[in-house]
């Protein structure tokens, strides 16, 4: 009798210790060289080796990392071995100036499918030495040649009468430009309420069957766009400049909604970020429940029409 607890205590810890291995994930940084002469190049690899096959979010790197500009970027290189996953980036950097600097940490996350929530893992710094060009101080310094003084034409004058009737020709176009773009935006700017508008492209979309078809980034796209557009017509919210979590909160901030949809909203927009920025791959459910709760949150937020007793004896006088 006292042998199956232990045999299932130990099967339980067996498993807990096969479903922490499973998620593993490994980091690694390196660099072609540690030292370069200023101005020249250096390759950085970022190398990330994940057991079983998880969503990897590389950090977002534009132009520089510290004090090393960006040269190059290459594309994510992606190997199979097994049941692990190996992805390797390539960046070539350089700099411009002299002696110790450090390429920072990176901040790699990865999903774990088990709680689907993202963990982040730090990479190392990486010592660089830059050094400078010497110059041979042994030498004499020459004189440079004297100035040369050539007679000015009007050519000579003539970019700086120019160069000032150009600013002003440039400042009227943008002016004009400008003011008819704004009567061009104010002629277009639909007629029908925000969540007419936002119903019709609900209804559109669910007749064309996005996700159904395979296109699951095209739908969620849509459908963000859709609700972003309606909240800033709606509410006047900033809503397609924001973030998703940025949105939550001013709405919580701006109207009282029930907090479960709310929460319902909340997670649809973080189902559709990682379609769009991480490649998650969402099921059936997820799809009819980030779509269902669109039309939740827009009937939930259909404005009332005051009431107005004059209303109806006029429309029945008018029969």
């Amino acid at each position: 009798m006292k042998t199956r607890p232990l045999f299932l205590l130990i099967l339980f810890l067996t498993f807990n210790a096969g479903l922490a291995f499973s998620q593993a994930v490994n980091v690694k940084v390196w660099t072609d060289t540690n030292k370069i002469l200023i101005g020249d190049h250096l390759n950085f690899f970022v190398q990330v080796n994940s057991s079983p096959p998880t969503e990897i979010i590389f950090p977002e790197i534009k132009d520089s990392l510290g004090k090393l500009e960006i040269v190059q970027s290459f594309p994510i290189d992606t190997q199979m071995t097994g049941n692990e996953i190996k992805l390797q980036k390539k960046i070539v950097l350089t700099a411009f100036d002299t002696g110790n600097i450090f390429i920072p940490q990176l901040n790699i996350l990865y999903l774990k499918k088990a709680t689907n929530q993202y963990a982040a893992i730090f990479t190392d710094s990486i010592p660089i030495f830059v050094k400078g060009i010497e110059v041979d101080t042994s030498k004499d310094i020459k004189d440079i040649k004297g100035i040369i003084e050539v007679p000015l034409t009007f050519w000579d004058y003539f970019p700086y009468i120019l160069i000032p009737i150009g600013i002003l020709g440039l400042g009227y176009l943008i002016f004009f430009l400008m003011k008819r773009k704004g009567k061009k935006q104010a002629s277009l700017e639909p007629k029908i309420p925000p969540h007419t508008e936002a119903m019709e492209a609900l209804k559109q979309l669910d007749k064309e069957k996005l996700w159904q078809k395979g296109l699951v980034k095209e739908f969620h796209i849509r459908l963000t766009e859709i609700i972003r557009r309606y909240i800033e017509r709606r509410f006047g919210i900033p809503a397609l400049e924001m973030i998703s979590n940025e949105i939550i909160q001013s709405l919580e901030n701006e109207i009282s909604l029930d907090t479960g949809l709310t929460s319902k909203l909340h997670r649809s927009f973080e189902i559709s970020d990682l379609v769009k920025f991480a490649k998650y791959n969402p099921i059936s459910d997820e799809n009819n429940f980030c779509f269902k709760t669109a039309l939740e949150f827009v009937e939930a937020t259909i404005p009332t029409a005051p009431e107005n007793p004059n209303i109806d004896k006029q429309e029945k006088v008018g029969e």
